[in-house]
């Protein structure tokens, strides 16, 4: 709060004086740009909607242009006589939608740019015309129909009245198409047809079948438009498609994994090093002119470059979806274990024993046709294969890259990085529904548990919230699997202090998944009588449960607690660490974070229901059997 004038004690403008300054400076220009727009003259609307970027990429002014019904002004210009106003004119309404976020979108659906862009992608002239113009203005204005049904199903509804997947459909039909429409009708299709009963019906179809079947089997079609294509199948037809004999599906999605995305990348990073581009470019120059091959590594020319950027950033989202599309065909198991969570049945100071580990392998005999398929398609080992952190000097040397190719880089570094999150998910979800035989046995799983929990030491990971999460909850899933298959987990003191650490991030849901680990690895050792590890798991879980604010994690911590100290092998460590006297002060304090506390997640009723139920049981169970002993 500022007061009597006083400068802004950061030295930074705050986004009130920022939004200020910019409308004293720019109100004017934004005013002159929009009257461009509305010109007779075709250059001067084509310099209004170029001068209009500018606008778009700021937050601040970009909120001003959409109060000043600036969509609703350019969207007409897509259908201007003039080719270029039409491409500069797409840019601009694709900007918006990917800059402004859901409330621009909203806006731009109010302003009726869904039937200005279907009368566009309608336009016989605009998608068969060969000029890179309009492929790209046929693009923007494709993805500027995704942007807005991801975030409105209005849109889903406006789209399918205009017949925009019928345009989408008859674009892939011609088969005339550059690479980019392609993708970009994939993908857009792809976004529709999630959970839409009507754009299924028109998928249905035997000749869009017969089609996108045909593209899917496709070599020379882009793999990544190849694997949203699946998507789209499975969107329609559902799991059962993988089981149609001779589809091509699944081996579509294990082929985009095979793929060693992070040895090209640093292929491409280190081609990208400042000085080293710019002699492979100037000896390329050399070599063109002596009339040489110029497609080697030497002479690798500046648009051979950019190409392989390109090419690289489509493997490592055909990666990413491929992933993501495995994840969902896995999510049908509840990672938590909540769904098998009955308040009335739970017992204390019993722990799993010998019969409960064998009903464990009796039910993963039983394992699923999906999972089945993708276990014999190799993707357990895939997806170890997949799990490659990015090293410190790749970042390193992205930032001492050229000007030119220094964002790029980044984007791509982004990018794999994201993979490797989707990635690290899946493996969330399948690891607790095959053997482990699958990931080479409990010594190989133990081994990845190590390369997880030391990834969390590297600073360009550390510093990557969902990342972070991500890696966490699969070490979790795994650790959980070993310790139910009487596997104890090795972790050093420094795997220990890392999970620690971790229990006490901003982050609630990676601190409950460090909870849990914990809790396992306390579980495992439990019955081996003032085990170290039993003893330190305790502690933290204990202080997390008397110094955290957060409902979520204090509950966890307790049912960790109760967990781990299920069996009373280890009593003399409740003593000890005066367990029970804590958790009887606890309780009360539970119950009024309960009543205090804001709307209760979905999620997170079932353990909080079963603490509460099972707290008190513990500790009059845990209160009795002392004093007998």
């Amino acid at each position: 709060m500022h007061i009597n004038g006083q400068n802004n004690p950061t030295g930074l403008p705050s986004v009130k004086e920022m939004a200020k300054e910019i409308s004293d400076n720019d109100r004017q220009g934004m005013e002159t740009v929009i009257e461009q727009l509305s010109s007779a003259d075709a250059d001067e609307r084509e310099y209004g909607c170029t001068a209009l970027g500018m606008y778009v990429s700021n937050p601040i002014t970009l909120q001003e242009l959409l109060k000043k019904d600036v969509v609703r002004r350019v969207t007409p210009l897509l259908q201007d006589s003039k080719p270029s106003v039409q491409w500069a004119a797409s840019i601009v309404i694709r900007g918006i939608s990917d800059e402004g976020g859901f409330d621009a979108c909203e806006t731009m659906i109010k302003q009726d740019v869904i039937t200005g862009v279907a009368a566009y992608l309608r336009n016989p002239s605009s998608s068969e015309e060969k000029g890179d113009r309009h492929v790209h203005g046929f693009v923007n204005c494709i993805y500027t129909i995704q942007n807005l049904c991801e975030c409105s199903a209005l849109a889903v509804r406006l789209a399918l009245e205009d017949s925009i997947p019928q345009v989408l459909v008859s674009t892939m039909h011609a088969c005339t198409h550059p690479a980019v429409v392609l993708l970009a009708a994939a993908q857009c299709l792809y976004t529709m047809s999630e959970e839409n009963e009507t754009v299924a019906e028109l998928l249905k179809l035997s000749d869009t079948q017969n089609m996108l079947l045909s593209l899917i089997e496709k070599e020379s079609v882009c793999l990544y438009t190849r694997v949203v294509l699946v998507g789209v199948q499975l969107n329609t037809y559902g799991q059962e498609m993988l089981n149609v004999p001779g589809n091509k599906m699944l081996a579509v999605l294990i082929a985009a994994l095979q793929v060693d995305t992070y040895s090209e990348m640093c292929e491409k990073v280190s081609m990208c090093r400042g000085a080293e581009v710019n002699d492979k470019i100037s000896q390329d120059n050399v070599e063109m002119e002596d009339g040489e091959v110029a497609n080697t590594k030497k002479g690798f020319t500046e648009n051979d470059l950019r190409k392989s950027l390109d090419i690289l950033d489509n493997l490592i989202s055909a990666q990413k979806l491929s992933f993501e599309i495995l994840t969902n065909m896995l999510g049908g198991e509840d990672p938590d274990g909540w769904a098998d969570m009955d308040d009335d049945t739970s017992s204390c100071g019993t722990a799993p024993d010998a019969t409960e580990y064998m009903q464990d392998e009796e039910e993963e005999e039983a394992i699923s046709p999906v999972v089945k398929t993708l276990s014999d398609a190799g993707l357990t080992n895939l997806l170890m294969d997949r799990l490659k952190f990015v090293e410190m000097d790749v970042y390193e040397s992205v930032e001492k890259s050229d000007k030119l190719h220094r964002q790029p880089l980044k984007s791509s570094v982004q990018g794999y990085d994201s993979m490797l999150t989707s990635a690290l998910l899946c493996l969330n979800n399948i690891v607790s529904q095959v053997k482990m035989e699958h990931f080479g046995g409990s010594e190989s799983l133990q081994s990845s548990v190590k390369l997880l929990l030391a990834s969390l030491s590297l600073p360009q990971v550390s510093s990557q919230e969902l990342l972070v999460e991500s890696i966490v909850s699969a070490a979790r899933s795994i650790i959980e699997q070993l310790s139910q298959h009487s596997q104890s987990v090795k972790l050093d003191d420094r795997e220990l202090e890392s999970l620690q650490r971790l229990t006490s991030v901003p982050h609630t849901a990676t601190a409950v998944h460090a909870v849990r680990c914990l809790a396992f690895v306390g579980m495992a050792h439990a019955k081996q009588i003032d085990h170290p590890l039993t003893k330190a798991v305790g502690t933290t879980l204990l202080s997390i449960a008397t110094t955290s604010k957060e409902l979520w994690l204090v509950t966890e911590s307790l049912d960790a607690i109760m967990d781990v100290f299920s069996d009373d092998t280890n009593n003399n460590l409740l003593a000890e660490l005066e367990i029970l006297s804590t958790l009887s002060h606890i309780l009360p304090q539970l119950k009024s974070m309960v009543a205090k506390g804001d709307k209760i997640e979905e999620h997170f009723k079932p353990v909080l229901a079963t603490v509460r139920s099972n707290l008190p049981r513990f500790i009059k169970y845990k209160t009795q059997v002392m004093q007998t002993h």
